[in-house]
């Protein structure tokens, strides 16, 4: 008889029947399927409850940090303190000291009630940090890191880019961040970047290959949309409350809207929340939609897709689900991350606003084609992107590590 896996995933968010980000529709769709495997007997840490619904699973599974009111809770917040605002804090001030010992104390409540882990999930960086603890407390179960992103990396980029103090401010971030997040990682038996580029990172760390696997992000498939462009229209899609987002969608507006002033078109900014600089370039010619009910009706009638992205790290989900759609995408080395598409098949890289300028003639001119660009990124996608096939490895990995075998 084969063997249940005990199974505990430490989480920064609950699980829900929808998340509002990327990743966690990636981590609601791989738990669902573990939680539902008779396989694995799957309990779930949560350090953050969003208030959103959970999935239908017993709460004797779930244990979610809930906010608190009252004299107890802002005890709790004056002890975190040092864990947000401490340069040196030893988590990298990635996980409040709140929540470390809320996972700590419901770890040693569920190995004193019996259920003791022979795998342990560490989802997104905020968890993986605290492979340290983890180890000390289960020493036999396995560690799996699921990065969706390598922080460090998004870190360096931002030292890259902002100036004066606030550059030296990320330049030591991501120095301390880089050291603590790797270290976590070595204690880690299996590592998931959600990005194949993080995988090649990881390589030249010195992590050996075998203890890496890629895990594909889940995605909304959007091949079924029937393009049909108004001819106008240039999108540029995201969650806008994020400065990756309102910097990249400003630089566009800054950078290459003057170049094209002689074409008749109209720059569309897609997602909710917004920024009140961004929201002041609202005219004729710039539209700022903030929240919408749906996104497809932008990817049948816009001409293209632009994300000339200035911030960020790891795998861009708009991205993916924008080649889905057949919607020709114009971006840079940011924005293409983690996805092997081929420039001038696939997709148009555009680095510098006079590329972005060349390219969006071209496209409008019929001088690149969009219909092929658009046939070329469905089956890119189709061909590349199979989270079905992502899952089966990843149970795979889960038993052969739960039952004691090495990856």
């Amino acid at each position: 008889m084969e063997k249940i896996i005990n199974t505990l995933w430490v989480s920064q968010n609950t699980p829900t029947q929808k998340a509002e980000k990327a990743g966690g529709n990636t981590f609601n769709y791989y738990f669902k399927s573990f939680y539902n495997d008779s396989r694995f007997n799957v309990k779930v840490i949560a350090l953050t409850n969003d208030g959103l619904p959970l999935m239908d699973m017993n709460p004797k599974d779930c244990f979610s940090l809930k906010r608190e009111g009252g004299f107890r809770n802002k005890i709790k917040k004056i002890s975190s303190i040092e864990s947000k605002y401490n340069p040196f804090n030893r988590n990298a001030n990635l996980i409040s000291n709140k929540m470390e010992k809320f996972a700590v104390q419901k770890i040693r409540y569920l190995l004193e009630n019996g259920f003791v882990p022979d795998v342990v999930i560490l989802e997104w960086t905020q968890c993986v940090v605290l492979a340290n603890i983890i180890k000390a407390l289960i020493p036999k179960a396995k560690l799996i890191a699921s990065e969706h992103d390598l922080t460090f990396i998004a870190y360096q980029r931002k030292a890259a880019f902002y100036k004066g103090l606030k550059k030296l401010y990320w330049q030591y971030k991501y120095k301390h961040e880089k050291k603590i997040e790797l270290q976590a990682l070595k204690l880690c038996d299996l590592i998931m970047p959600h990005n194949p580029d993080n995988a090649d990172v990881l390589k030249k760390e010195g992590f050996s290959e075998n203890r890496i696997q890629w895990l594909v992000p889940y995605f909304n498939k959007l091949n079924h949309i029937r393009r049909n462009p108004n001819d106008r229209d240039i999108l540029f899609f995201g969650a806008m409350a994020r400065p990756e987002n309102y910097l990249s969608a400003i630089w566009f507006i800054e950078n290459v809207m003057p170049k094209i002033d002689d074409l008749d078109i109209r720059f569309v900014v897609l997602g909710s929340g917004s920024n009140e600089k961004l929201k002041s370039y609202e005219g004729k010619r710039i539209h700022i939609t903030g929240y919408v009910e749906s996104i497809e009706p932008y990817f049948e009638q816009s001409v293209c897709l632009v994300a000339p992205l200035v911030l960020g790290a790891g795998i861009k989900i708009k991205i993916i689900e924008a080649l889905s759609a057949g919607l020709p995408v114009l971006t840079n080395n940011i924005g293409i991350e983690g996805i092997p598409a081929v420039n001038g098949k696939d997709y148009i890289h555009c680095e510098s606003a006079k590329e972005y300028e060349t390219a969006i003639r071209s496209i409008f001119s019929k001088e690149i084609s969009p219909d092929e660009l658009s046939s070329n990124s469905v089956k890119f996608i189709e061909k590349n992107y199979c989270f079905e096939d992502s899952l089966a490895k990843y149970k795979d990995a889960i038993l052969r590590l739960g039952q004691g075998f090495r990856q």
